[in-house]
């Protein structure tokens, strides 16, 4: 079972592994974190922007990462609805064993 730290690192060697593709440095926003029975829920943003405010260095489209305690698996949400709605699927698929 992992911890949150982690759960965490896990998410960030995702990120860096992307960089190349962003264009930029993308960390982990701790204090958006969510905690459930399955594991959690890390929202990330631009170094940059989280460092300055500056809005022109802000991602857009990046969607919230889900990690299972359990498994460890990271899932990729979207950006189309709200982050609640991609987590209550998730948390279906797991009821019902497709996850």
């Amino acid at each position: 079972m992992l911890t949150r730290d982690q759960a965490k690192q896990l998410v960030q060697s995702l990120l860096d592994s992307q960089i190349t593709e962003m264009d930029c440095e993308v960390a982990v926003i701790d204090s958006a974190t969510l905690e459930r029975p399955f594991g959690w829920v890390f929202f990330c943003q631009s170094k940059e922007y989280l460092l300055t405010g500056n809005y022109s260095t802000q991602l857009a489209g990046n969607s919230p990462l889900i990690v299972n305690r359990h498994t460890g698996q990271v899932v990729a949400t979207g950006t189309a609805e709200p982050a609640e709605e991609y987590i209550a699927r998730y948390e279906a698929s797991l009821a019902s064993g497709a996850a």
